[in-house]
């Protein structure tokens, strides 16, 4: 009796169906598999050390803005197929806006390679040169199992009213992943692979720029032989 009663309420039946349906969220969060979270900052490392220099380098550096492709620019890591195909990895994200992920970690790269910091992080003391870095990616490329290919146009130049010293260049970046793992592979792993070699990628880039700027941009010499300079000008 009690039992039709309640039932009888008002209200009653959108309550149990409201119940219902929080019982069916909760049952398919439960269900969903972790989310994982990727940066383009490599760890430290032997390789990322900063180069001895002889003397003070006299300079600083700052990073701006990195722009990318908007079909990558997303929370997720954006697959590529072999036919072109882009899958979004909802369980595999970026821990920050990809363009975020590249200025710091190229910005990584550079204040290690260079021995110098970036303004945006150590203000700038007096009159002290500032070579700014601008970054315009064209492609981020993730096939897995096969490699992270990034074509970027880059620009160094010391401080916005010297115009003595800039270099334009366009470069092309393709690392293999290590492992090789295609996109089947289990629990992230050729995901990691693959952001492994991005990581790589984006740290020869640096090594490239970093060469222009010890030159004072009058010149850039290729990281390694995965670093193609496709042209520079004097800007």
């Amino acid at each position: 009796m009690k039992t039709r009663f309640l039932s009888s309420l008002p209200g009653a039946s959108r309550l149990a169906g409201t119940a219902a349906l929080a019982a069916a969220v909760l049952a398919g969060c439960a269900g969903s598999p972790p989310v994982r979270y990727y940066t383009l900052v490599a760890p430290p490392s032997a390789s990322t050390a900063p180069q001895t220099a002889t003397a003070p380098a006299g300079y600083m550096i700052e990073v701006l803005s990195v722009s990318v492709p908007p079909q990558v620019d997303q929370p997720q890591l954006m697959l590529r197929s072999g036919t072109g195909q882009l899958t979004a990895q909802y369980s595999d994200r970026w821990s920050s806006p990809l363009p975020d992920e590249f200025r710091d970690a190229l910005s990584d790269v550079l204040t290690r390679r260079l021995g110098v910091p970036d303004v945006r992080v150590v203000k700038p003391l007096g009159d002290t040169p500032i070579w700014r870095v601008l970054v315009d990616v064209q492609r981020f490329e993730s096939t897995p199992g096969v490699s992270s290919v990034i074509e970027a146009t880059w620009r160094v130049r010391r401080d916005a009213r010297d115009r003595s010293s800039g270099l334009l260049c366009r470069s092309r970046v393709d690392v293999p992943v290590a492992g090789g793992l295609g996109p089947e592979a289990a629990g992230g792993r050729a995901e990691a692979e693959l952001v492994q070699a991005h990581q790589q990628a984006v740290a020869l880039l640096g090594d490239t720029i970093a060469s222009a700027i010890r030159a004072q941009g009058k010149s850039a010499t290729p990281a390694s032989g995965r670093v193609q300079v496709l042209g520079c000008v004097n800007d």
